[in-house]
């Protein structure tokens, strides 16, 4: 593994930690140790293939072009219109989950650690992604830059914060009973949130155009990805399983409480509850890090988003006037960047003003997309297009059935 390939973990691994995995504990605290403990033990396996399903679609695909491009080239131009609306439906609902949790986060940080007046919401609203989406906006370089910069010290902020709350973990949650029927239940919940948490998806396809291009043949090319898929996999499952049982024994139910009711994330719950005069410090550099994950984040998906809005823009287009339009709508003659770029703000501005529950955004909305896109896309393609069947796992039945399950998960663990 050379140093471009030590970069795309990196990206990749920077685009998977966000919002979910600070979500997580509060989630599993819900649900309780057990159904953590088995999920941890398949989630590996159905990260990996899948993603890797998504690289090698791209990687493979006769000509140099993105996921959509190698759906079309290979079922047409009607699929690959639908798989581009899945593509854009999987992101920009995590946008809404981010953009709800930056003002959750930042105002109550505001009130609570600075002690400064409520700010109404539709105006913190507006002032911070008028900010974030600014500097999309201004110099998509700069964007990268900063993200680029705050990916390697959250790694390590997070890492810190598992470690440091090795000495406050109860195991009380292993002397609970079995119950058979609120395990299922809990496998159920649980399996989206985690599932949201170890996704990397949205940067897959353009890894595989990456090696596509840079190496030209498909094998290299694939090689190089599933090298990239599988290590990112890897640290994944180490940090991100790591943070959530180091959370999940030290949390208590003051924390679930505060998480729930004020729709924050675990590390600015904590900071809410903490009374120890020791840890005055902590409530200043938790609710940091949490917005350093949740901001990074952000920034690529608002992009990928983006992206993904212009390509069904024109699109549809394309199909419902003429085929000469996509030459103009790709050129700068109309400015279909800052046209999608303002129906998003516009979008997200609403929806964080209105305050959706972000862990019922992430299991009912984004998880069952991504499961969609991530999941089952790739194992049916395999299967059903000849030139893909040679890139078949024996693991494909677990991963679509894994598909599946996270659809209907929050559904049917709420009616369990």
């Amino acid at each position: 593994m050379n140093n471009i390939d030590r970069g795309w973990v990196l990206t990749c691994f920077g685009t998977a930690v966000g919002a979910g995995i600070l979500f997580l504990p509060i989630q599993a605290g819900f649900c309780g140790v057990w159904p953590i403990i088995f999920l941890t033990a398949i989630i590996f396996p159905i990260t990996y293939i899948s993603h890797r399903g998504i690289t090698r679609i791209v990687a493979s695909c006769q000509k140099e072009t993105d996921i959509v491009g190698a759906v079309e080239h290979d079922l047409g131009s009607t699929t690959g219109f639908v798989v581009s609306v899945l593509y854009f439906l999987s992101i920009i609902t995590i946008c809404v989950g981010y953009a709800t949790g930056l003002t959750n986060l930042i105002g109550t940080f505001l009130v609570n650690q600075l002690q400064l007046s409520v700010i109404p919401r539709p105006l913190l609203t507006f002032i911070i992604l008028s900010i974030m989406t600014s500097i999309l906006l201004g110099n998509e370089k700069l964007m990268i830059t900063i993200t680029s910069i705050i990916t390697f010290p959250l790694i390590i902020l997070l890492f810190g914060v598992s470690l440091y709350m090795i000495p406050q973990w109860n195991m009380s949650a292993f002397h609970l009973k079995f119950i058979l029927k609120d395990f299922i239940k809990n496998i159920f919940l649980l399996l989206p949130i985690l599932i949201f948490s170890m996704n990397f998806s949205p940067v897959c396809s353009v890894l595989g155009v990456f090696y596509r291009k840079k190496y030209g043949n498909s094998q290299e090319a694939i090689k190089r990805s599933d090298n990239v898929v599988k290590w990112t996999s890897i640290l994944l499952l180490f940090f991100v399983i790591f943070f959530v049982f180091s959370l999940f024994f030290s949390i208590t139910p003051d924390v679930l409480k505060v998480a729930k009711t004020q729709n924050l994330d675990t590390l600015s719950a904590i900071a809410i509850v903490t009374e120890n005069p020791l840890e005055k410090y902590f409530v200043y550099i938790f609710p940091t890090v949490a917005f350093l994950a949740i901001a990074s984040s952000y920034f690529g998906h608002f992009t990928g988003t983006r992206e993904g809005l212009s390509g069904v823009i024109i699109r549809i287009v394309t199909f419902l006037v003429k085929p000469s339009y996509k030459e103009k709508l790709n050129s700068n003659t109309i400015p279909i960047k800052l046209i999608s770029t303002l129906l998003l703000f516009a979008f997200l501005w609403i929806l964080a003003v209105y305050n959706p529950s972000i862990l019922t955004i992430i299991s009912a909305l984004s998880a069952p997309i991504i499961a969609m896109y991530a999941y089952l896309m790739p194992i049916i393609m395999m299967k059903k297009v000849p030139r893909l069947r040679v890139y078949r796992s024996k693991l494909a039945a677990l991963v679509f059935i894994m598909g599946i399950l996270t659809m209907v998960g929050y559904v049917v663990g709420k009616m369990i």
